[in-house]
């Protein structure tokens, strides 16, 4: 009979395993941890109704909502009246790397590129450091621009995140474009009538001289803005307009009257081929394929004057860009600021004479508004915004009508052909010095992407259309408003001549005006021998290097395509934007506000706080592949040598020694600099 086995203690019996207490503190099932860890439920709701919105301004378990829509805020207001004593931008350093010249050096360098940004005089202590540390400034430059040009390419997408606002301001402008153009224009089918080459393919084969001459203001509809100068104020209204980007953005533009009559037209026709020519669709015509984000389209007359033979080219206003980048964000930031500074009060204004005169006009803020803000005893009703955005004064601009003859003469300055050009741009503001108004040639609103960084060159594109308005305007002067993409801050005005312009072109871009000016008239030439009709000239990443003429046909094919199926087709993004490999240099000569703050030198790493400059070190280059090297026989030690024979063997092999480690620290130089040419030539 076997034993029966020992069942333990019966109070232990029937129990669960010891499993069930041997949990540890983190487990859901423990009580303590589920009992500390307990969420509020009027948290939880919120959290699972929108934890984005709660969790921005997040308070005693509340969100606070905006009385007027009864929602949270999507995005939270800062308040621009204090002023901030803490630098606003930090200069991306992750490596803790040190500028070649000490903090006495870089403040009189500064102090030189200040002098020369505000035409004063340079005082002779700080041009002297400026050109004897000249070779020390070029080197660096090339090392801090390859290192913002990497740390672009690695945070592009947060660099970025503050476009998402303006891509999709720029989606409503441009479904209100679009549903104009639907309107004005019927859904015909068009199919590609022949192609032109662009203008950098035009070149003329006979030596030639192309050049603007005769030009002349005609006349001027609506009132010109009056600006004030080149100093940043601390009242700007970009800081005011970074909180009603959305009130004033999407305010449309009035149509612009038609400056150009008929009889005008033909009356010209009689004695030379006319071109009415937009500045919009010039710059279309001109950097065409250059940026993803320009215009691609735009509709095209050719008539024929039936006494004389000659031609008359009508160009329309292109339609809008389909990509939204660099050059979108400047268009919704440029269009919002003046629907804003158009409001009663914002702005001074001059009123154009038809004798050419200019008178300046008062902006009195309505009666009845001021009446009403000053009763105290009103009682305040909260709106919703689609009622209150009703106010908005309407947008006041002006349009320009210059004329203009686009003149080619021959090797001997024998042969004389022309193009009589009409070009409507509008004139966008006037410059108050010593109580007179002088016109101000343009005004540029340029978005800056790296407001860590400087203040980045002008594009192509931006650099073109300032020289088209200052020659055509007959202005000495223009400027650039420089604005921060992450915060709306003014960072610097910049002050743009004619000279300047054409410089920065052959230096950054390698363009020459002249020359562009000889492809337009080649291409004018070549358009003129195309029959008369309607056209729609278009611009295929397809074919990169030609224009598509298309024109309407009554049955539809298989390459054909409808008009309103090509503009509703795509809603405009970044994506192609984002994915291309475009990028802008920082400008070596522009100081901004970011410099003034850190007290640091354009393209130039940070100082030492001791003042000590650093001494560059040679970059680490990877090593080749080690070779197989046949080692020499080993020369026998001669015993009998004398101790001054021994010394001069020893000299010999230090001399050597000393060469090769030459010959190592040169390649290495010159490897290096071969590296920095050709990041230098992207």
């Amino acid at each position: 009979m076997d034993p029966s086995l020992y069942q333990g203690n019966s109070i232990f019996r029937n129990q669960p395993s010891y499993k069930v207490f041997n949990k540890s503190f983190e487990h859901v099932d423990d009580a303590l941890y589920t009992f500390l860890n307990e969420v509020d439920p009027e948290v939880l709701r919120l959290e699972l109704k929108e934890p984005s919105d709660v969790f921005t301004s997040f308070k005693l378990s509340t969100a606070p909502k905006d009385p007027r829509t009864n929602e949270v805020p999507r995005t939270c207001v800062c308040d621009y009246t204090t002023s901030r004593a803490e630098p606003r931008y930090n200069f991306p350093n992750p490596l803790g790397l040190f500028s070649e010249l000490n903090l006495m050096q870089q403040a009189a360098c500064m102090r030189v590129l200040l002098a020369w940004q505000k035409s004063v005089e340079v005082a002779e202590d700080d041009f002297v450091v400026w050109h004897a540390t000249e070779k020390k400034r070029c080197n660096e430059q090339q090392r801090v621009q390859k290192q913002i040009h990497d740390y672009e390419h690695a945070q592009r997408e947060v660099l970025y995140v503050p476009m998402k606002r303006l891509v999709t301001i720029y989606g409503q402008l441009y479904e209100l474009s679009v549903n104009k153009l639907m309107k004005m224009y019927a859904n015909e089918s068009y199919v590609t009538f022949s192609g032109l080459p662009q203008l950098s393919q035009c070149k003329s084969l006979n030596s030639q001289t192309v050049s603007i001459e005769e030009v002349e203001l005609e006349r001027v509809a609506g009132r010109i803005r009056i600006w004030p100068g080149l100093e940043l104020r601390n009242d700007s209204a970009m800081r005011n307009l970074n909180v009603r980007l959305n009130r004033y953005s999407g305010k449309q533009f009035k149509d612009s009257p038609t400056l150009l009559r008929d009889e005008e037209k033909n009356q010209e026709s009689q004695g030379a081929n006319v071109v009415v020519l937009p500045l919009d669709s010039l710059l279309m015509l001109l950097t065409s394929g250059s940026y993803v984000d320009v215009p691609a389209e735009m509709f095209v007359d050719i008539g024929e004057s039936s006494s004389a033979g000659h031609k008359c080219i009508e160009f329309h206003t292109p339609f809008p860009a389909r990509n939204c980048g660099w050059h979108t964000n400047n268009l919704v930031l440029t269009q919002a600021y003046e629907a804003y500074m158009s409001q009663p009060g914002q702005a001074k204004w001059l009123n154009s004479e038809p004798n050419g005169a200019t008178r300046e006009v008062s902006d009195l803020i309505n009666s009845e508004v001021s009446a009403s803000s000053s009763n105290l005893q009103m009682n305040y009703k909260p709106l919703l915004i689609d009622e209150f955005s009703s106010d908005i004064e309407d947008t006041s601009s002006n349009t320009a009508l210059v004329s203009w003859c686009l003149r080619c003469k021959g090797n001997n300055g024998e042969e004389i052909r022309e193009f009589q050009v009409f070009t409507t741009l509008s004139i966008a503001a006037m410059i108050v010095t010593q109580g007179k108004h002088q016109p101000l040639g343009c005004h540029l609103i340029k978005m800056e992407n790296k407001p860590d960084c400087g203040c980045e060159i002008m594009s192509k594109y931006e650099l073109i259309s300032a020289w088209l308005q200052l020659k055509l305007l007959q202005a000495e002067m223009g400027h650039c408003t420089r604005i921060s993409l992450r915060d709306f801050e003014p960072m610097l005005e910049e002050k743009l001549t004619l000279l300047t312009v054409e410089q920065l072109l052959h230096d950054y871009y390698n363009t020459s005006m002249p020359q562009l000016l000889s492809n337009l008239y080649e291409f004018l030439q070549l358009l003129g021998t195309v029959p008369a009709g309607k056209f729609l000239l278009r611009y295929s990443p397809k074919y990169k290097d030609k224009f598509l003429l298309c024109q309407a046909t009554k049955e539809a094919t298989a390459q054909s395509f409808l008009l309103h199926q090509l503009l509703t087709e795509s809603s405009p993004t970044d994506l192609n934007f984002l994915t291309q490999s475009s990028y802008l240099p920082i400008s070596t000569t522009l100081c901004g506000r970011l410099h003034e703050e850190l007290h640091l030198l354009p393209c130039a790493f940070p100082a030492k706080a001791d003042g000590k400059a650093v001494k560059r070190r040679g970059t680490a280059l990877p090593s080749p592949e080690p070779t197989k090297r046949v080692r020499p026989r080993r020369q026998p030690v001669h015993k009998g040598r004398t101790p001054a024979q021994r010394e001069d063997f020893r000299r010999i092999c230090k001399a050597a020694q000393k060469r090769r480690a030459r010959g190592r620290k040169l390649a290495a130089a010159k490897e290096e600099k071969v590296q920095l040419d050709k990041f230098m030539s992207l």
